[in-house]
């Protein structure tokens, strides 16, 4: 179940109720989550009213806040959305270009030097499957077809680029805009023609139309903490990302503020209880 908030300033919020009865918890996403102390409070509040056993929020704000919070008596919970981020300030061709690392500059010019184009558009079937060859390569899940199809429908500032070379499809990413920033939220590639540097050509063609269109800057969405961790599952990301330059984020994560202590407590050992028979299944 989904809730829509607006809470007092105007700030909004969307709610994702989960659970039953008195075990129904809120979570409260990144997206337009307030990101003060004074809006969080209003959140508490609400879910307070509602009888909530509890309240989970994951603000798009600096580790700073989650310190406040937990002074609220919130606790760190297991995150939904990256951690870590890389945002790209935009701007004119010229000055973005310069700032991505040379590498990066030689192969975006490659490409387009070799004739890769990029179509802007909305295509959720060769979106899918450019991620199902990336899905196949590194062993990871994404999206159905039908998920990419819906984000496309719902959100009014979200498109696909494509990178073709005489027609065939070599890659495809999935970029939504909000609140004059261009977000990176899915991609792929069947992995043919890789020396075409297609992933490197529908990058710049998104951060060149999120420019064009007055976005201030562009959310990488998603790099591990630091290149050193080799055993971080998206440790191929950071050079990739990286190279195109950009601040490093480090957000303050998800928190739980447990509201119902006794449903909680039921709660917690229900859920432990079916995890643990999901794995004596046989």
């Amino acid at each position: 179940m989904v809730e829509r908030l607006i809470l007092p300033g105007g700030a909004r919020a969307l709610v994702l109720l989960q659970g039953r009865g008195p075990f129904t918890w809120a979570y409260v996403p990144r997206g337009p989550v307030p990101a003060t102390l004074e809006a969080i409070g209003t959140l508490q509040a609400w879910a307070t009213e509602r009888r909530l056993a509890r309240l989970r929020v994951e603000p798009e704000s600096t580790v700073a806040l989650g310190a406040q919070l937990c002074e609220l008596g919130f606790r760190p919970a297991p995150t939904f959305h990256p951690q870590h981020t890389r945002i790209v300030r935009l701007g004119v061709e010229d000055a973005m270009l310069a700032s991505f690392k040379p590498k990066h500059r030689y192969n975006i010019r490659l490409a387009l030097k070799r004739g890769v184009t990029v179509e802007v558009g909305a295509d959720p079937a060769e979106l899918w499957r450019q991620s199902r060859g990336t899905e196949q390569r590194q062993d990871i899940s994404l999206l159905s077809e039908a998920q990419y199809r819906r984000r496309l429908e719902l959100l009014p500032a979200c498109r696909t680029y494509v990178a073709r070379y005489d027609g065939e499809a070599l890659a495809a990413i999935l970029v939504a805009w909000f609140g004059g920033r261009a977000y990176y939220l899915f991609g792929g590639s069947v992995g043919v023609k890789r020396e075409l540097m297609p992933a490197y050509a529908v990058q710049w063609a998104a951060l060149r139309d999120a420019a064009r269109c007055g976005c201030r800057d562009y959310d990488l969405w998603g790099v591990p903490p630091s290149p050193d961790d080799a055993e971080h599952p998206w440790r191929g990301l950071w050079q990739f990302k990286a190279g195109f330059g950009g601040d490093l984020v480090e957000y303050c994560g998800a928190w739980d503020l447990v509201l119902t202590p006794w449903a909680e407590r039921i709660d917690g050992v229900t859920r432990g209880a079916r995890r643990l028979a999901g794995r004596l299944r046989p």
